[in-house]
């Protein structure tokens, strides 16, 4: 029975993998392939006979859930990203069949081999791991030292990052600036009203950064250059803290340097510290916040009263809060979430929740209220409402009744339920919502809500349709991002003009021509299509994939019954459900929190020890000390 599913998942595998992503016939698809579909086979069949054998069942109890789940979501991905957007393949028929067989017995597989990997890692409470020799062990040794803040190593771990983003900086001088950038700018400039279309957060930050940059007399690149390196510096600070910590809660060195490569090495994390934007602030805010309930849950479990930790949560955690809209709903959610695992820390947790609550109340009220921010547009909430309507109309326009095409039509200020459905894009709500903005205040809330739940329960499969089409980047492995990494300078936005390399403008049109090594980077799609297609490392560019990571992670985390280390998804999972409810598809700047954190989760389920179904319910020994 092993050789025979060996075999027979190996065959499936093989192809799958030739077959790609486009349905075809058993020959179009081994048509000159067939060398390395025979590798291919050989290679897979042998590993899956190893492991069929090696493997303790208890791991393919967890693999095979896990790994069906992946195939299920990787097929839908592809369907979903298809000109169609819609769940067709996932219907009977002998492609699917295939590709969904060969990427679940791969996915099974993998899983089985990662999640014992996993168990292996994982530190025995009563060792004490013997110094490693060598300079790369003795640099996550020196880091991992008991006693004061390890100044030098930390140094050395955050010139390390600096090093491996300059020729970024260098390539891409001096610096990239995107379009929200430039709304904030116009705040600063007196060049239109404040409105909370932007993080007041930010845009104090890029108030102060214009005046240096009046103040100094700089040019428009220098002060670009000036932020692009500022940010540089402080994105590579917060993740050599990350990688002090990482070292110190006990990852072995080769976990460790395979995490920092994640951190340096990475073009998406690379790139975007080099561009001034919000995404990227609010990205070290997240990783330092969730920093902070990861080193709270270790000093809960050794029963250890510090407070610094709490200092940390609760700093790092206003921060959240103010430099990107969606970052209250993370903090606050998630701050309160944390009661269930911090149960018998109530107290803290509800003093930090409280805090964080009034942070946010004075910053949304007598801040915004000396700088006169306005409300930014009603319709930036409703962005998967508007995309089922969309879609609805796209799906069924000409079989509505009178009342629902009355009602499309009152949404929409341009277009009318015939032809909604030709700007209808499934991974991009900005259209729709946009031509909706002009006729919002035609109808109260409550209108358009019942509206819209009238036309989802008469067209349910368009409704789930189009919401999964709009957030398939996010869940489906080696997905796209439907915007890609920000590698292009934006200009001529909201009347400001800057003297900066660019390569497109507010009408889009089309800047400065490339040269050189970004012009290579381009002809050849390295930060795009060209990057997803390299094997393996081409699945690094996906939001999608780095979900996966995060859920095996927790997986890990679950089997171990450590509920109290995996106490930071719950923040992690708001920042998620406000991606969800948002724009775009896998949206790259969005997405960076969770790119950030990656090797956060990955380090704290290898680190987390097992724990019987007693300690899961009942206190620790450390615990119930706290409580002293």
């Amino acid at each position: 029975m092993r050789v025979l599913i060996a075999v027979a998942g190996a065959f499936a595998t093989t192809l799958a993998l030739c077959a790609g992503t486009t349905p075809a016939t058993l020959g179009d698809v081994l048509e000159g392939n067939s060398l390395v579909a025979i590798a291919a086979f050989a290679a897979i069949a042998y590993g899956g006979w190893l492991a069929l054998g090696r493997l303790p069942r208890e791991v393919w109890r967890w693999a095979v859930p896990v790994g069906l789940a992946y195939a299920v979501a990787e097929l839908a991905g592809i369907s979903l990203l298809r000109e169609e957007a819609d769940l067709w393949l996932l219907r009977p028929s002998g492609w699917s069949a295939v590709h969904g067989l060969g990427t679940a017995y791969a996915a099974v597989l993998g899983a089985a081999v990662l999640l014992h990997l996993a168990d292996r890692a994982t530190p025995d409470a009563a060792a004490v791991p013997a110094p490693r020799r060598g300079r790369l062990s003795r640099l996550v040794e020196a880091l991992r030292a008991p006693g004061p803040t390890p100044w030098r190593p930390l140094g050395l771990v955050f010139g390390l990052i600096v090093l491996c983003r300059l020729p970024y900086l260098l390539v891409w001088w001096p610096g990239l600036i995107f379009f929200d950038t430039y709304r904030s700018l116009s705040y600063a400039r007196g060049l239109g009203p404040w409105e909370s279309y932007e993080p007041v957060g930010h845009s104090l930050l890029i108030a102060a950064w214009n005046g240096v940059w009046q103040l100094l007399g700089l040019s428009d690149s220098a002060a670009l250059a000036f932020a692009a390196v500022l940010q540089m510096l402080s994105t590579s600070a917060v993740f050599a803290v990350l990688l002090w910590r990482i070292a110190a809660w006990g990852v072995g060195p080769r976990m460790w340097w395979a995490l920092w490569a994640w951190i340096a090495l990475l073009p998406v994390l690379s790139l975007s510290s080099i561009t001034v934007v919000k995404d990227i602030p609010f990205m070290s805010a997240f990783v330092l916040f969730l920093i902070g309930i990861v080193e709270v849950s270790r000093a809960v479990r050794r029963g250890d009263r510090a407070r610094w930790p709490w200092v940390l949560l609760l700093t790092a955690g206003i921060a959240t809060m103010v430099l990107r809209n969606n970052g209250v709903h993370v903090v606050l959610l998630g701050v309160a979430l944390l009661i269930i695992p911090f149960r018998r820390q109530w107290k803290r947790v509800g003093a930090v929740l409280a805090a964080c609550v009034v942070a946010y109340g004075l910053y949304a009220g007598p801040l915004s209220a000396a700088l006169d921010v306005q409300p930014g547009p009603k319709t930036e909430a409703w962005s998967v409402p508007l995309q089922q309507i969309a879609r609805i109309a796209h799906d069924h326009h000409a079989t509505m009744s009178e009342e629902d095409r009355a009602f499309v039509d009152d949404v929409f200020t341009w277009w009318s339920v015939d032809d909604v459905g030709d700007h209808y894009i499934p991974g991009f709500a900005d259209p729709i919502k946009l031509d909706a903005r002009a006729a919002w205040e035609e109808r109260t809330t409550g209108e358009f809500v019942s509206g819209w739940l009238r036309l989802v329960a008469e067209y349910p499969g368009s409704a789930i349709t189009a919401t999964l089409a709009n957030t398939v980047g996010y869940w489906a492995p080696g997905a796209p991002s439907y915007d890609g990494v920000v590698h292009e300078s934006w200009n001529d936005i909201r009347g400001i003009v800057l003297d900066i390399p660019y390569q497109i403008t507010g009408d889009r049109e089309q800047g400065e021509p490339l040269t050189g090594i970004r012009a290579l980077i381009e002809r050849h799609g390295l930060l795009d299509e060209g990057y997803l297609a390299i094997p393996v490392i081409g699945m690094t560019l996906s939001p999608g994939f780095v979900t996966w990571i995060w859920i095996l992670a927790l997986v890990v985390l679950w089997r171990k019954r450590a509920g109290l280390e995996a106490a930071f998804a719950l923040p992690a999972a708001a920042l998620m459900a406000t991606f969800l409810a948002g724009p775009v598809s896998g949206g790259m700047r969005y997405a960076l929190g969770f790119f950030a954190t990656a090797p956060l989760a990955v380090a704290v389920a290898l680190v987390a020890r097992r724990r019987n179904r007693s300690d899961a319910s009942s206190p620790s020994a450390e615990t119930q000390r706290a409580q002293a």
